[in-house]
């Protein structure tokens, strides 16, 4: 208390201008330091749902409402954001509810029975509930961030000739960066027209967010389609064998100093061959006919001669037909047989510090050369007899970092772990800096003028008068600070100043 009385002591000494300056610094500091606390406790926002429709973000700001939880929306609408400890819990929740439906409405639209609703009404929420459904299943996929349905069923007719086929078209939204390939539009044509009675693949239009007809294979002739399937297999076969002999190389020229390209060309005929052996040293029973006649021969019948004189003949005819064995054999080539291989490889040289400390380049030798490709031949079931080429370089490789072009993870996303902790770091280090800059000075300085206070009473201020009094020998000659002061006392009286000085010690 009796320090704290000091300091009040002393600032109530200091001059108006300085009491104002440190009142200012005194309140700035207080209202950094409720900045900090404010910002240290204030919820840390992540993003709950992304890319909704304005149904589903409806829904959900009204069941997080319902649950008394801070939330926010961005301007477009389209993104909900709660406080990173509740998105978690909040998801599964939601899920359970069955939020976000994707935009559109499902089969829950039959979920509230209707009275006095006509067939049109049922026929077409049934249709817009198929559309709905539909168009979830395909927002499902990893490259579609949102899709619509729109379905056409034509009116039954009551002849069958006029009766027109049900259509569809299917507009999606792809993600940035993302694309499908030929597989993942056949997919989703054939999606729909599964899911609709008596659509046909061919009647299915897909549209991407720009207006492109994403559907054009689909009504392809099969050779048409085989045409892109062949194209896709034959990269796949030049990807692998490029892939294998750059793995292999690399290993021995080292990561990154190695080139390859391979070119396949690949017959695509599908050939069939039948094969007739015959063995004629081993004939096979092909048929065979056998026929027996009995005959009896005597006296004319109705006569008795009283003896019997009969005669019995059998007459035998047999005939075999043989043939050759036959062997038949059917063979059908495989498709895609490999006819011709082209392969490239580049590599890169050697490099050695020459006089002046720099690197200089060495080509590869023609030995070290011929052993890749050596290598690589065996490798890649090289066969000279079908027109398979192989070319072994080796040039010096431009150096740029980043060739790749591989993007890793942000700076922002490393950072996202240890936001907490850079957050108390900061405060910390605010906190220490205002006190080190701010509070201890001002301490510093109202403790020394406490402290000049408490050793020269005498020294300062108007009490110098009568200190002057008990020195007879000490005249007052105008304002005197407190050094001519000290040396008028000891000229006055050397062993009362000397005590004097000796009680101000104790």
């Amino acid at each position: 208390m009796n320090f704290v009385a000091t300091l009040w002591k002393a600032f109530e000494s200091l001059t108006p201008a300085r009491k104002l300056s440190l009142a200012v610094t005194a309140v700035l500091t207080a209202v950094t330091i409720a900045a900090l606390i404010h910002f240290t406790h204030q919820a840390d926002f992540r993003v709950l749902f992304s890319n909704l429709s304005s149904e589903d973000a409806a829904q959900i700001l009204t069941k997080i409402k319902e649950r008394k939880i801070p939330c926010k929306i961005s301007a477009a609408g389209d993104i909900v954001s709660v406080p990173s400890d509740k998105v978690s819990e909040l998801r599964l929740e939601l899920a359970a509810e069955g939020l976000p439906q994707g935009g559109g409405v499902g089969f829950e639209i039959f979920d509230s029975k209707t009275l006095g609703a006509t067939e049109f009404q049922q026929q077409l929420n049934y249709r817009r509930a198929l559309q709905g459904e539909l168009a979830r299943t395909i927002n499902g996929l990893d490259e579609i961030l949102q899709s619509r349905v729109h379905i056409v069923i034509p009116k039954e007719s009551l002849f069958i000739e006029e009766q027109k086929k049900p259509t569809a078209s299917v507009a999606v939204k792809l993600k940035p960066g993302k694309s499908l390939n030929p597989s993942q539009v056949e997919g989703i044509t054939h999606l729909v027209a599964a899911g609709v009675e008596g659509l046909d693949p061919e009647n299915v239009m897909l549209l991407d967010s720009r207006g492109n007809i994403l559907s054009d294979s689909v009504g392809q002739t099969r050779l048409a389609k085989m045409t892109g399937s062949q194209v896709q297999y034959q990269r796949g076969i030049e990807k692998d064998l490029a892939t294998r002999i750059q793995s292999m190389l690399e290993n021995v020229v080292g990561a990154g100093k190695a080139v390859v390209r391979v070119s396949a060309e690949l017959d695509f005929r599908m050939t069939e061959q039948t094969e007739e052996k015959y063995d004629p040293e081993e004939p096979v029973v092909r048929s065979m006919q056998r026929q027996t006649e009995k005959t009896l021969s005597g006296a004319p019948a109705g006569i008795s001669t009283g003896e019997e004189n009969t005669a019995e003949h059998e007459k035998a005819n047999e005939i075999v037909n043989y043939e050759i064995n036959r062997v038949v054999n059917k063979t059908v080539l495989p498709v895609g047989e490999i006819q011709t291989l082209s392969i490239a490889v580049l590599v890169d040289g050697l490099y050695a510090k020459n006089a002046e400390g720099a690197e200089a380049y060495q080509p590869r030798s023609r030995q070290e050369l011929d052993a890749i490709e050596d290598l690589v031949r065996k490798s890649t079931g090289f066969n000279a007899d079908r027109g398979d080429q192989i070319t072994v370089t080796s040039m010096p490789f431009q150096k740029v970092d980043g060739e790749d072009g591989f993007v890793g993870e942000t700076w922002r996303d490393k950072l996202a772990g240890f936001l907490p902790l850079i957050k108390f770091a900061m405060i910390f280090a605010i906190a220490a800096l205002v006190f080190l800059l701010v509070v201890r000075p001002l301490i510093h300085g109202l403790s020394n003028v406490a402290a000049s206070e408490i050793r020269h009473p005498q020294l300062t201020g108007e009490p110098a008068a009568p200190q002057l009094a008990e020195f007879p020998g000490a005249r007052a000659q105008g304002p005197m600070n407190e050094i001519e002061l000290t040396r008028q006392l000891a000229a006055a009286d050397s062993k009362k100043f000397a005590e004097l000085l000796r009680n101000w010690l104790k």
